[in-house]
């Protein structure tokens, strides 16, 4: 039998063979055959295998040209990751380094006509940073375990930001106590010293009324403290690590109040925590019910009433309304449950004062010991 000529079609065809990569019109994804040429594609086209695989098709083709374009994109992305990495590269050399293989996915059976709709949809759905030349388009693959990382380690400096300025605050509060309980003791000592001397006229009730009214609220509670006062100034001055010592004791109860649960049912508050997804982030709700003291059930405040989850309270925020636009409940303290009229709100301080409706008291009241209480709420399933 004689050879072929070289530059006959048949030599042609089987150099290409050969070779064994063909042109793309001429391959067949659903029976996965390719043809060397136009004239055999027809015949394969008439072929009862190729009309069974496109009944099977035609049966829902939009879930196996999804399926195609899945295995695409993933072979795709494999090869863009795998060989370059990170660095910038032109969308046609990976494209190149994608058909080498014989058994990859053709695009003409994706949902994707061309390169160029692909590398638009990769810049879209947040895959690849993509820009267009004049030699063309340009790509570069995004590390979703690198951006995972750069994003935790975001939310961790966040969070660390966040108690430091919680605790700088709380050290505030403790230094201006301290300080109102210092010039309130110097005070007493002053007035105790000029009694023997200068025969200042004294009324012991008067004394005792004048002098818990310049106190802080923590000392004139407690009657050790007025005992103390009532002292000559050399027993004062020998009990003074004493007083200091109780003083201590009180603001060390006073934190262990503050890990109390401060949950109650009908409150506005706003969820903190990223890990409730996007549609809950920041996003402000009522309390419709209590899963236990530190667990609260929220329904949100967006129309959808069905839209509840449980949220411990350290990922709740307490919300502050203006002054005189809304009521707030007291959430703390012997006044825990109390409602009341926000009177006036001073940020510097993080408080608010706070007119109390059953006795008409104006108190002062910290930001995280008061929050929204609207009229009517959202009912509880219980």
């Amino acid at each position: 039998m004689p050879k072929h000529d070289k530059f006959s079609p048949k030599g042609l065809a089987i150099r290409m063979k050969a070779k064994g990569l063909q042109k793309l019109r001429w391959y067949c994804e659903m029976c996965q055959k390719q043809c060397r040429d136009e004239n055999g594609f027809k015949c394969h086209q008439t072929s009862d295998g190729h009309v069974r695989q496109m009944r099977l098709f035609a049966e829902n083709p939009g879930r196996v040209m999804e399926k195609y374009s899945l295995e695409f994109e993933k072979n795709f992305l494999e090869v863009l990751s795998h060989r370059h990495g990170t660095k910038r590269v032109a969308a046609n050399v990976v494209y190149q380094e994608y058909i080498a293989d014989k058994q990859h996915v053709h695009m003409n059976a994706t949902r994707w006509e061309t390169l160029t709709t692909f590398c638009k949809y990769l810049g879209r759905a947040g895959q690849c940073l993509v820009d267009e030349t004049e030699r063309g388009w340009f790509i570069q693959w995004i590390d979703p375990a690198a951006l995972a990382r750069r994003r935790a380690l975001e939310q961790r400096r966040e969070a660390e930001a966040d108690d430091e300025e919680r605790r700088n605050g709380d050290l505030r509060r403790r230094v201006e106590r301290a300080a109102a309980a210092a010039a309130a003791e110097s005070h007493v000592e002053e007035a105790t010293e000029r009694l023997p001397g200068k025969g200042v006229s004294f009324a012991p009730p008067q004394r005792r009324a004048t002098t818990r009214a310049s106190l802080p609220r923590f000392l004139r509670e407690s009657e050790k403290e007025e005992e103390a006062m009532m002292m000559p100034p050399q027993q004062k001055k020998k009990k003074k690590k004493a007083r200091a010592l109780d003083l201590l004791m009180q603001q060390e109860k006073k934190v262990r109040v503050d890990e109390e649960g401060w949950l109650l049912a009908g409150i506005v508050v706003k969820v903190m925590s990223r890990e409730a997804g996007p549609s809950f982030y920041k996003k402000k709700g009522v309390v419709v019910g209590l899963a236990s003291e530190f667990v609260a059930v929220v329904a949100m405040l967006d129309g959808d009433a069905s839209r509840r989850l449980q949220v411990d309270q350290d990922d709740l925020e307490t919300v502050i309304p203006a002054p005189g636009k809304c009521a707030v409940k007291l959430l703390r303290g012997k006044m825990r449950g109390e409602v009341g009229e926000v009177v006036a709100v001073d940020e510097s301080k993080f408080g608010a004062r706070v007119r109390v409706a059953s006795t008409g008291e104006v108190v002062w009241v910290e930001y995280s010991d008061l929050s929204k209480y609207p009229s009517t709420f959202i009912g509880s399933d219980k």
